[in-house]
């Protein structure tokens, strides 16, 4: 019970009614205990009375009625108004009659305690007011109006009710009732407002669980439609990007296992296949064997690089891969590489050239892994670029802090679609894995490049338009601790 956010906000609306009402209750206990306050209402109810039967007694005392009729009238009155009338003598203030038929108070004398008259509801100075304690302990209010000249002479006519008690007070006022009823409507109207509340609120996170299932179970392409508070659409916004991602990774995954069984099983095949011919005997000519040694190293070698690539992604994402950093000379370490390349660029009539500007400033990085880096980037241009192409290579200072390498190619370039994910793992845009000059590709170059120009702190871009060739960017910063404006900045 109370497991569910829609129930639980119900409650919580529910608990802040009540506490309000109680806190509200007490409030009104607290005032209604107040004497001054619950003695206004007794007061008020007097005067009306007094007044009609002052107006009763000038008008019999008019007609010439006697004593007795006017007593009778005031017993009448005080039934008819559940009150107790008095006649006592001005000066003694002794009662001379009581309505009231048992335990009458003749012959007591009145010996109250007067009212602060900001109390009363008669401006009248003639007015009086107090409490009278009565012999058998109860206690009452006591009010009584002059009648002038026609009234009784030396005689006051007094009214009395009981002293109210804060219950009595409230009853009199229907508190009570005012206060239960309006409790209830409160708690009704609080409970339709949590359940509007709970639904805008449950309702999209409902689905949003559903959806979580659904990718638990292996139905990634989820998505959450933007509704509900802002909180949640924030919610539902984060949980659409992370689908998304987690669709990504997982197709990702199903692209590692195809592509690693490929290119694992296709030198395996051709190892275990001229392997077999070697033991067999079937490869009995020196020129059999030396081709079946051949392909053996080949595709060694190949499984080899593949395996040391994995590692290198495998370190980077645990972070083991610690950077030997060191101040380097960019131009030496891309004439190095750019020498290394030259004898395949020409076997493939490609040219290679490379243009490095002359006041590049040294950088603090990685030797080893920036000739990686650019190794890869050239390589990989050689690997699209076909016959009679170019390939330049430059470097120039990028802002102050920072310098630029450009990798560009005349090769047969990239789509839009493909190039929002050429550094995912794994991912080829020739999906035959073999390229043009008959090597084989595993999809983890261009990732690895990523990742090691992340670890430099500096960022790497692709541009292309198919049919004219592929720009790689590469922005490092000049030490470990670079200005993000000298490296974030994007080119429109």
């Amino acid at each position: 019970m109370f497991k569910t956010l829609r129930s639980r906000l119900l409650l919580s609306y529910v608990l802040v009614v009540i506490v309000a009402l109680l806190v509200v209750a007490v409030a009104i206990i607290a005032i209604g205990v107040q004497p001054g306050v619950r003695y206004v209402p007794a007061l008020q109810r007097l005067d009306t009375i007094s007044r009609a039967s002052r107006n009763e007694l000038v008008r019999l005392r008019a007609a010439g009625a006697d004593r007795d009729t006017i007593l009778q009238i005031l017993a009448d009155t005080a039934v008819e108004n559940n009150t107790r009338i008095l006649i006592a003598e001005a000066d003694t203030a002794r009662i001379l009659y009581d309505s009231h038929p048992n335990q009458s108070w003749q012959d007591l004398t009145l010996d109250f305690t007067e009212l602060p008259r900001r109390l009363l509801p008669s401006t009248d100075p003639n007015t009086i007011a107090g409490r009278f304690p009565a012999p058998d302990g109860s206690r009452w209010l006591l009010y009584s109006r002059a009648i002038s000249s026609s009234g009784f002479g030396p005689q006051v006519v007094i009214y009395a009710v009981p002293e109210p008690t804060p219950f009595a007070f409230f009853r009199e006022l229907s508190l009570g009732s005012v206060f239960v009823r309006a409790g209830g409507i409160a708690l009704l109207l609080s409970a339709l407002l949590a359940y509007w509340i709970s639904r805008s609120v449950a309702r999209p996170l409902q689905k949003m669980a559903n959806a979580a299932e659904s990718i638990a179970q292996g139905e990634y392409n989820q998505q959450l439609p933007l509704e509900g508070p802002e909180e949640v659409q924030r919610v539902a916004a984060s949980f659409n990007s992370m689908s998304q991602q987690v669709e990504a990774a997982h197709q990702a995954q199903r692209d590692f296992v195809a592509n690693v069984s490929h290119d694992l099983k296709t030198p395996i095949t051709s190892i275990r296949g001229w392997s077999q011919a070697l033991l067999d005997g079937t490869a009995v000519t020196a020129e059999a064997q030396q081709q079946a040694a051949a392909v053996i190293h080949d595709e060694s070698e190949r499984m080899e690089r593949m395996v040391a690539q994995l590692l290198d992604l495998a370190r980077i994402e645990s972070g083991q891969l610690v950077l030997n950093l060191e101040l380097v000379d960019l131009g030496k370490l891309l004439t190095a590489v750019h020498r290394s390349l030259t004898i395949r660029a020409a076997e493939n009539r490609i040219h290679l050239t490379l243009n490095v500007a002359s006041n590049l400033p040294l950088i603090r990085g990685d030797a080893d892994r920036l000739t990686q880096i650019f190794t890869n980037l050239a390589d990989n241009a050689l690997e699209h670029t076909p016959a009679d192409g170019r390939i330049d290579i430059a470097a120039r200072p990028y802002g102050e802090k920072a310098v630029e390498v450009l990798v560009q190619d005349t090769g047969k370039g990239i789509s839009p679609e493909e190039l929002s994910r050429i550094f995912e793992r794994f991912y080829q845009v020739d999906k035959s894995r073999v390229r043009e000059n008959g090597r084989h590709g595993s999809g983890l170059g261009l990732a690895i490049v990523r990742e090691l120009v992340l670890l430099h702190h500096g960022v790497i871009q692709a541009q292309s338009k198919v049919g004219q060739g592929s720009l790689f960017i590469v922005r490092l910063p000049v030490d470990d601790q670079p200005e993000p404006s000298t490296i974030l900045q994007r080119e429109t």
